[in-house]
């Protein structure tokens, strides 16, 4: 059915649905604005892709929160605030 190579994926990305043909390619201009948007920051702050991976890092973490209402540093305390306490033994130990 052209839906077996997706067999298995079910437990990692419970959320995967697959597509009615008629909708397939919807989404292409959102992608191609991303993609575009990637490349012009890339160029734009580094002007070398000597550690490409890093930066495609840090551009995924911006992006996912770019619509967050809070700032990098209220969602940082507010993880740091909900998160048990990690004695220093246990985070070397």
């Amino acid at each position: 059915d052209g839906w077996t190579g997706y067999k298995g994926l079910e437990k990692e990305f419970p959320k995967l649905l697959r597509e009615k043909s008629e909708k397939k390619g919807k989404n292409f201009p959102q992608l191609h604005r991303s993609i575009m948007m990637f490349k012009a920051w890339l160029r734009g702050v580094h002007h070398s892709v000597h550690y490409l991976q890093s930066y495609i890092n840090e551009y995924t973490y911006r992006f996912n929160r770019h619509k967050m209402k809070e700032g990098i540093f209220e969602n940082l305390m507010k993880r740091m605030i909900s998160a048990p306490p990690h004695p220093y033994k246990m985070i070397i130990g």
